[in-house]
């Protein structure tokens, strides 16, 4: 008996193969999906593939959010970015699935931990810490924040420090992408134990001058910068004296010079002698 040979009973044969390829595995691209704006979108691409990784052709995809106010795909596959939130996308073809990962974090607001601050003395330094949420209030991941300050002569920004430059209060702006967030930054004294006049001369000689050192100081000794002190003479007929604490000799008699700063007074009483 010969068997003969038909072409089209063999296409047929494998036309009807190739259309029973059983899907048992769905690969999709991106396997995972961040958003950090409302409305932003991607496309995913799936593709059905047999238990040997070959593709199945001409495979129907359906896709599914499980929560459509976080993510929304439509029946392409085009995912949507909603409010901030977690989601899962979920691919099927026939009787197999596969999932996708959606987070969104729409940054909404700078939280600045410990704000407003008071920095105590000159050259003091705090770090800030900052955290950049999102509109479900939590953290943004690797979001960068800058700080800068309104006013650098009373404090200095150097990375996420504040650096006490002088005395008094100004705003510090934290910025992230278009987010901005201002809290202030006051500078202070420390507390001051004691305040002295270095090196005053006990006479001059009339004509001459002298500039009396005040000095503020802690109650461990050490000297307290940015204190301002005024200056007076008790008799300016024998000796006056400036605001900076320069005196000048006017005629022969004694005189005390008081200097005063941050509430506290000190004196040295001087000898004017004729020339």
């Amino acid at each position: 008996m010969k068997w003969l040979f038909n072409p089209l009973v063999l296409a047929a044969t494998l036309s009807f193969a190739a259309g029973c390829q059983k899907v048992e595995k769905i690969e999709v691209k991106p396997a995972q999906v961040t958003f950090s704006t409302a409305g932003q979108k991607t496309s995913l691409q799936a593709r059905a593939l047999t238990a040997d990784g070959k593709p199945v052709e001409d495979s129907k995809f359906e896709y599914a959010s499980s929560d459509g106010k976080v993510a929304q795909v439509d029946p392409s596959g085009a995912v949507t970015a909603g409010k901030s939130g977690s989601a899962t996308v979920t691919v099927k073809s026939g009787e197999k699935s596969a999932t996708v990962p959606v987070t969104v974090s729409i940054p909404a607001a700078i939280t600045v931990k410990g704000a407003p601050f008071t920095l105590t003395g000159l050259e003091s330094v705090a770090t800030v810490e900052s955290q950049v949420q999102d509109d479900a209030g939590k953290a943004v991941q690797n979001a960068e924040v800058a700080f800068t300050s309104a006013d650098s002569a009373i404090v200095e920004v150097k990375g996420n420090q504040l650096v006490a430059k002088g005395l008094g209060t100004t705003s510090v702006t934290a910025t992230s992408g278009e987010l901005k967030q201002a809290f202030d930054v006051t500078v202070a004294l420390p507390e001051i134990s004691t305040v002295t006049l270095e090196a005053a001369p006990a006479t001059l000689k009339v004509g001459e001058t002298a500039t009396l050192a005040a000095v503020a100081k802690g109650s461990d000794g050490a000297a307290i910068q940015g204190v301002r002190f005024s200056y007076t003479s008790s008799d300016e007929k024998i000796a006056t004296v400036d605001a900076s604490g320069t005196v000048k000799a006017v005629k022969a008699g004694s005189a005390t010079i008081t200097a005063e700063g941050a509430g506290k007074t000190t004196e040295a009483k001087l000898t004017i002698k004729k020339k």
